[in-house]
C-alpha cells in the first residue's frame, strides 16, 4: 500500500515525474543501443563507441541549440533599471539623461496635434463626437461624451500619439532630441512593463498600485542604428550586413517617464474614471539599460564541451586500434 502512495505522488508531481522522463529515456535509448553494441564489441568498446556517439549527437544539437537561441538557453535580454529621477532630469546620475527635456519644457501633444493641421492626428485627437454621428443620445449624454472626448484629447502622451502619426512628432523634432528619441506606445511596452514593476518596488515613491499613476512618454537612445524612413532593398540588405557584421553592441537607455494622478471618486457601479495627472506631483523617470542577456552562452559551451569530448574519444578509439593492429601485427609475425 505505501509503495502505491508513493507511486501516485510520484505521478502529480511534475518535477520528479519530468526527472523519471528524461532517464527513463536515456536509459532506454542510450542503453539499448551500448546492449546492441556490447553483443558484438564487448563492455568497454561499446562504451566508448556509445559515449562518442552520444557526444557527436550532442554536438549537433547543441549547435542547432546555439544558432536559433533555443532548448537549454541562458538569460533572455532584459531592461535594468539603472536610476529613477524625481523632479528635473538635470539632477540624474545618467549624464546622457540630463540631455533629455524635461516634459513641462515640450508642447503637449493636443498642442502638437492642433499645431500640425494633420488631417489622421486631427480627426483622432481633437474632432469631437456630435449629434449627427449620436442621434440616440441625450444632450447630457452626448455633452458628456464629448467631455471625456476632451479630456482624452488633452491628456494622450506624446508616445501614444507617435503610435498613431509619428510625423506630428517628428516634425515637432522629438525624434532628435540630442542623443535622445521618443518611442511610440508600440515600442516601448517591455520598457514601460519594467518601469511599472520597478516603481511599484520603491514604496517611498509613494505609489500603492499602479492606479496612483499614469504612463507618460518613454525615449530611447544608443543601440544599433535603425533603418530610416520607407527604406528600399539596398538600405535593407546594407542595414542586415552592417548589423550582422556588428561584433559589439553599443549601449542602449531607455526613459520611461510617469506620474501620479488625482483622486478621483469612482460610484458604485460605474467605471473608473479617465486617470488625470496630479500637476503638482513631480514626473518620475525611470532610466533603464539594455541588458542583452547570455541566451546562446549556454548552448555555446554545449556544443564546444560536447566536440571536445567527441574528439578525444575519437582519439582514444583510434590509439586502441592502433594498440590492437600492432599486437595483431606481433601474433602474425610471431606465428610465421
Amino acid at each position: 500500500m505505501g509503495t502505491l502512495v508513493t507511486l501516485a505522488g510520484l505521478a502529480w508531481n511534475p518535477e520528479i515525474s519530468g526527472i523519471l522522463v528524461v532517464a527513463t529515456g536515456f536509459v532506454i535509448l542510450l542503453g539499448s543501443v551500448w546492449f546492441i553494441i556490447v553483443t558484438n564489441a564487448g563492455i568497454r568498446l561499446a562504451t566508448l563507441v556509445a559515449a562518442a556517439a552520444l557526444m557527436g549527437w550532442m554536438a549537433i544539437l547543441g549547435s542547432a541549440w546555439w544558432m536559433y537561441g533555443s532548448g537549454w538557453k541562458g538569460d533572455d535580454p532584459s531592461w535594468k533599471t539603472v536610476d529613477i529621477n524625481v523632479g528635473d532630469l538635470r539632477a540624474s546620475g545618467l549624464e546622457s539623461a540630463r540631455l533629455l527635456p524635461n516634459p513641462s519644457e515640450m508642447p503637449t501633444a493636443y498642442e502638437l496635434v492642433v499645431a500640425s493641421g494633420d488631417a489622421v492626428a486631427i480627426a483622432t485627437f481633437v474632432t469631437l463626437p456630435t449629434a449627427g454621428e449620436n442621434p440616440d443620445l441625450s444632450s447630457e449624454a452626448l455633452a458628456g461624451l464629448r467631455a471625456d472626448r476632451q479630456l482624452r484629447n488633452e491628456t494622450t502622451t506624446r508616445s501614444e500619439l507617435a503610435a498613431v502619426a509619428r510625423n506630428v512628432t517628428d516634425a515637432a523634432g522629438l525624434r532628435d532630441l540630442g542623443p535622445w528619441r521618443l518611442l511610440a506606445t508600440t515600442e516601448s511596452g517591455d520598457a514601460q512593463a519594467q518601469a511599472a514593476a520597478d516603481v511599484m518596488s520603491h514604496p517611498d515613491l509613494g505609489f500603492a498600485s499602479s492606479a496612483d499613476y499614469k504612463l507618460l512618454d518613454a525615449y530611447t537612445m544608443g543601440g544599433k542604428p535603425e533603418l530610416k524612413d520607407d527604406p528600399n532593398r539596398l538600405d535593407r540588405i546594407t542595414h542586415w550586413i552592417t548589423n550582422t557584421a556588428r561584433i559589439t553592441h553599443p549601449t542602449r537607455y531607455t526613459v520611461v517617464q510617469l506620474q501620479g494622478v488625482l483622486n478621483q471618486e469612482v460610484s458604485p457601479g460605474e467605471a473608473p474614471p479617465r486617470p488625470v495627472v496630479d500637476p503638482d506631483e513631480p514626473v518620475v523617470s525611470v532610466i533603464m539599460v539594455r541588458d542583452l542577456g547570455w541566451v546562446r552562452l549556454r548552448p555555446a559551451l554545449v556544443t564546444i564541451g560536447s566536440f571536445l569530448i567527441f574528439l578525444a574519444l575519437c582519439y582514444w578509439l583510434h590509439v586502441r586500434d592502433k594498440e590492437l593492429m600492432s599486437r595483431r601485427e606481433e601474433f602474425e609475425t610471431a606465428k610465421a
